[in-house]
């Protein structure tokens, strides 16, 4: 009935995959449940219950906590969810299923395909419970037993690969198990033969280098390492004709290249003794190389810095290993697809939360940088920055966003001074791919950001395109201008009506302090947009001004995509000129291919010319750009729903429940009703109908009195009833002010088409601009 996720973090969830939250989901809770979740047979003592969790209260109080907590979750989970055996409690597991236990059941049978595909990620990764030292070392223990499990189920697959002489598989698992442990010289080893064995040798020797090069600049190790050995012997051996070679002899368990680290803190790689000779890497019968340690290795003891500890743990503990992305210039056996990163919030390091419009803002000029490059795909905002503070190894990011490499960084601001670092790293692998800090005055942030997106593709191996001379003037503005528009960006995303007029008040200060800065007139027009459309401006002077912004943006900047953005917005919406709506939008998509605002309206403007085919094609791209956006995702099932495609309809709009279970607006973005009841009812199903739109009306603070009222009309009479009893309450929460289309459509499905056609006038007298949506009702 439940799903309790230990790997990669913790989440609890129900059978249908929506998260569980409320007070069952509280930290101390949910620490509860993996203790418990982790003796699923024996059960856990309340005493010792009490010493993990909440070691500094007294045992009367403990015990009250605990059972408050056991409580809680008995109420969300039900009552047999946690079983009492004596003074023991136990985690009934026919109720909430548990992956831990799902993983150690499947080591136990000797199934590693089913643990390897059940290993999210590192145990309890990035959870802890505050002031409790004794849960901390536990999960530690437990995170340690678990990874290694997982690295012995891959070296497990990777050998029955060799048996089998699929050396191509093998090579597989062994690029996952050094993911995994991406500092293992004895892994490195056994993927670079297997690629050998393969007829990879170009991948062999890849490899080999990325190690050695890991080796140098993450831990600090000079000496060559047996890889490197290796690698010099392959280069050494002529190729043979057979693409598949004889199977490779494994290294044994403790070869030199093996780290460890000692009493003093210090990481020690041993290291071949003179010529690599004494690493005997040599052809046997015309077979591969075999691979025999070296006696007597030297040990080259690297201090263990407090940095180099930090930079080792980061890559240690990222312990998914993931194909879903794998490695483009890492691996040249593969195929590159095209390059994707994604942009993660720079942290705010300054001590003051009042400059996370700077940091946030750093982040978005990267990716509107880093969108301009050729062959490069790009995150969008709204996904990339839904991850932040979210603690998820970055192989779990280039999973949930489908990149290939993610960007992470941190912004400290002191006086006149910002301090700026930025590190890419390989989403499948871990390692990183370029790093850089930049210590400099304010006033040249546009430098640095321009600097950071260059470096970045230069480490893709692609090119910044050479801007014009009105785009490198409207990318210099005064820098308090800047600043400003920053801060309105800042505010872009919150639709509320104080948010909106103070965005629109700080892109008018950075109009007047810098009259040619053509970002912030283009922002000033799409802001105006929203503004319009929720009646915090009027229509007639938010269009007026929205004509003027767009205008003037397009003067300075031409080939501005985000202006070329509004003004298709403005012709679609506001002028009902789909045609130049049309090449406005197009304009936009060609200007910035990554641009998710402007597949977005394309999609629209695509709908409205009837073309719905082409619309979900729009809709699929902006998505691949932006895949956590629920409001993109339930707009897509609405247009699937309308192509005659109703299943895929009500799986995407499942997927944007579940990004966002609680926003009535996701839901509900449909003119008269939610999306998932007007798919239901396209499929025939008025019960589910019914259920989903229930759903939505307590999302809209439905009284209990009016939920009883939908009821009642349904079994009465009907969907028509059930759609007076709906257009009641749709009026009570529109107050004084209702959306005479939306009225419009609720009269069309009670089947009244005087009162509908009436408030469809309403809607045409006051420009309505969701009337190039209408459509027939049934």
């Amino acid at each position: 009935m439940f799903r309790l996720r230990l790997f990669g973090g913790v989440s609890l969830s129900r059978e249908d995959g929506s998260p569980l939250a409320g007070r069952a989901a509280q930290r101390h809770r949910l620490a509860l449940l993996a203790r418990l979740a982790c003796a699923p047979s024996s059960g856990v003592s309340r005493d010792k219950l009490f010493g993990l969790l909440w070691p500094e209260s007294d045992t009367e109080r403990a015990r009250n906590l605990l059972n408050v907590s056991v409580y809680e979750l008995r109420k969300a989970l039900g009552e047999e969810a946690i079983l009492s055996q004596g003074d023991d409690l136990r985690l009934n597991g026919e109720i909430v299923g548990v992956d831990v236990a799902e993983f150690d059941a499947a080591i136990g049978r000797g199934d590693h395909d089913a643990a390897v595909a059940l290993f999210r990620g590192p145990f309890l990764d990035g959870f802890f419970v505050a002031g409790a030292p004794e849960f901390e070392r536990w999960s530690d223990a437990e995170r340690e037993r678990l990874a290694g499990a997982y690295a012995r189920a891959l070296e497990a697959l990777a050998e029955a690969a060799e048996r089998r002489r699929d050396f191509q598989s093998a090579a597989e698992w062994w690029r996952k198990r050094a993911a995994h442990d991406p500092y293992d010289s004895r892994v490195a080893i056994c993927l670079v033969q297997a690629l050998d064995a393969g007829g990879n040798r170009a991948g062999a020797l890849q490899h080999a280098s990325l190690h050695e090069r890991l080796l140098r600049e993450e831990v600090g190790l000079l000496a060559p390492s047996p890889v490197a050995a290796l690698a010099e012997q392959l280069r050494a051996e002529p190729l043979r004709a057979e693409s598949i070679r004889a199977e490779p002899v494994r290294p044994t368990m403790t070869p030199p290249g093996v780290e460890s680290s000692h009493g003093n803190g210090a990481v020690e790689i041993p290291t071949p003794t003179g010529s690599p000779g004494e690493v005997s890497v040599e052809p046997s019968g015309g077979g591969p190389a075999q691979y025999a340690p070296a006696p007597s290795p030297q040990v080259v003891s690297v201090p263990a810095t407090p940095r180099r500890v930090l930079r080792l743990a980061a890559v240690m503990l990222g312990a998914i290993a993931t194909v879903a992305a794998v490695g483009w210039a890492l691996w040249p056996d593969a195929s590159p697809p095209a390059r994707s990163v994604a942009v993660l919030p720079f942290a705010n390091m300054s001590g003051d939360a009042e400059n996370g419009y700077f940091s946030d803002g750093l982040s978005e000029q990267i990716i509107t940088a880093l969108s301009h490059v050729d062959g490069l795909r790009v995150a969008a905002r709204t996904s990339s920055f839904a991850l932040r503070d979210g603690r998820l190894d970055v192989r779990v990011i280039g999973d949930t966003l489908d990149v290939e490499a993610v960007l992470e960084g941190s912004v400290r601001r002191q006086g006149s001074r910002i301090k700026v670092t930025a590190q890419l790293i390989d989403a499948a692998s871990g390692y990183h791919i370029w790093s850089g800090e930049f210590d400099r005055q304010v006033s040249d942030v546009i430098a640095v950001q321009d600097e950071i997106a260059g470096a970045i593709a230069s480490a893709l191996e692609l090119r910044l395109p050479p801007r014009g001379a009105a785009a490198a003037a409207q990318r210099t503005p005064n820098l308090a201008a800047y600043d400003l528009y920053l801060r309105a960006r800042h505010l872009r995303d919150d639709l509320s009506r104080d948010a909106m007029r103070s965005a629109m008040e700080l892109l008018g200060r950075a109009i007047e302090l810098e009259p040619g800065f053509a970002l912030a007139w283009a922002e000033k027009a799409n802001v105006l947009g929203p503004a319009i459309n929720f009646g915090y401006v009027s229509q007639e002077q938010g269009v007026a001004e929205m004509r003027a912004a767009v205008q003037r943006a397009l003067e300075l900047d031409p080939e501005l995509g985000e202006a070329h953005v509004a003004l298709g917005i403005l012709r679609l919406f506001y002028e009902w000129d789909w045609e130049g709506g049309e090449r406005a939008l197009r304009r936009a998509v060609d200007l910035n291919p990554n641009d998710q605002h402007a597949w977005h309206h394309l999609g629209n403007q695509l709908t409205v010319a009837g073309r719905i085919d082409e619309a979900v094609d729009a809709r699929l791209r902006g998505i691949a750009l932006d895949p956590l956006n629920a409001r993109a995702r339930a707009i897509l099932a609405l247009e699937l729903m309308k192509a005659g495609r109703h299943d895929e309809a009500l799986a995407e709009y499942e997927r944007a429940r579940q990004l966002d279970p609680m926003n009535p607006n996701v839901l509900g973005i449909g003119p008269a009703l939610p999306i998932g009841a007007e798919i239901h009812l396209a499929r025939g199903r008025a019960d589910d109908a019914v259920q989903e739109l229930l759903r939505v009306a307590a999302l809209r603070d439905a009284t209990p009195g009016e939920m009883d009222a939908l009821r009642a009309a349904f079994a009465k009479d009907g969907m028509r009833g059930f759609w007076r009893s709906w257009l009641d309450m749709d009026l009570r929460q529109a107050g004084s002010h209702p959306d005479p289309l939306r009225l419009a459509g609720l009269w069309a499905y009670i089947g009244d088409a005087a009162q509908s056609l009436d408030w469809l006038e309403r809607a045409y007298a006051g420009r309505s601009s969701a009337l190039i949506f209408l459509r027939t009702y049934p």
